[in-house]
């Protein structure tokens, strides 16, 4: 079974390197001043795989700029994976600025989909409505609605919560897996079959043979 994608986070002792990106070992250090004293707030952290450092302050990771967030899902269309690493890029100094870009992904992965793209909410219905797996429906409407309190404060409070920001990212690789990359995966091996056993199996199903 794979490892996870642990992504970087204050104190942790073992995430996903920013820099190698390997789930390894972190070695946390302060940083003195000039004269030997702590500077406040400031950290270093040292991943064991690559023997690199990121520097973190005040419980957020300042250097490097990358955030440390999974790559996008390759079968997500350019425009979407410019929009997910410019989110990406500000998840550290702005959670709920990358939680209001993530909501525009998953507004732009149903355009890509098929749908209108003009009203959120009425393409998810419609997704629903072409049989779409429950849990699916459950991660767009979780962006859907974090990402719209990220930017129009409501009922549920997301604050500037990196937690909440990390999870959205896992969220929408999750949705392109299932919607996209699953089912091109499997129409490519099934089209890899011999002609003569796809036949079959359209006839055996009461289909015409392609």
């Amino acid at each position: 079974m794979n490892q996870p994608y642990i992504p970087p986070r204050f104190e942790l002792k073992a995430f996903n390197c920013p820099h190698c990106h390997a789930y390894a070992i972190q070695y946390w250090h302060g940083l003195e001043r000039v004269g030997g004293e702590f500077e406040s707030g400031l950290l270093s952290c040292c991943c064991e795989h690559c023997d690199r450092i990121s520097i973190w302050f005040e419980e957020r990771m300042i250097y490097p700029n990358d955030s440390g967030i999974v790559p996008p899902n390759p079968d997500l269309s350019e425009e979407i994976k410019a929009d997910y690493n410019e989110a990406a890029g500000i998840v550290n100094r702005s959670p709920r600025g990358a939680m209001a870009l993530l909501r525009l992904c998953v507004q732009k992965l149903c355009r890509q989909l098929g749908q209108p793209g003009d009203n959120l909410n009425e393409d998810i219905r419609n997704l629903v409505g072409q049989g779409l797996n429950r849990r699916i429906q459950q991660a767009l409407d979780s962006v859907r609605v974090i990402g719209n309190n990220a930017v129009h404060p409501g009922e549920l409070d997301v604050s500037d919560n990196r937690e909440i920001a990390v999870e959205l990212f896992k969220l929408i690789n999750l949705i392109a897996d299932k919607m996209i990359t699953e089912p091109r995966m499997a129409e490519e091996i099934y089209n890899s079959l011999p002609q003569s056993a796809r036949d079959g199996i359209s006839r055996r199903d009461g289909a015409t043979p392609s």
